[in-house]
């Protein structure tokens, strides 16, 4: 899959991962994986920073009883904008498509 379009879906993915729930960096990342089995730790963790500086989420640390402190991240207000607008140019896409026959 080409990168540039990769990177957008997984955008597009952890924002709805953490629309109903904070999630812990390492979660998100199995989580993640699960569907793009190819995707590094490492690529998963620089598009959560950049979410994180972007103000699309928030970060923050909690400790887990008898376990480490964990990275903590939620979805923004801004987040939420930007996952509405990512969705709806995906079914816009989804419909050019449709109307092509590519789909």
């Amino acid at each position: 899959m080409d990168a540039q379009l990769k990177r957008g879906i997984l955008n597009i993915c952890i924002l709805k991962l953490l629309e109903n729930d904070s999630m812990y960096g390492y979660e998100l990342v199995k989580t993640i994986q699960q569907y793009f089995r190819d995707t590094e730790e490492s690529t998963l963790y620089a598009i959560l920073r950049r979410l994180n500086k972007e103000g699309l989420t928030d970060m923050y640390y909690s400790d887990v009883s008898n376990g480490p402190v964990r990275k903590y991240y939620s979805i923004t207000e801004l987040g939420r904008k930007h996952l509405k607008e990512y969705i709806d140019s995906w079914k816009y896409i989804e419909n050019v498509f449709e109307q092509l026959g590519v789909l």
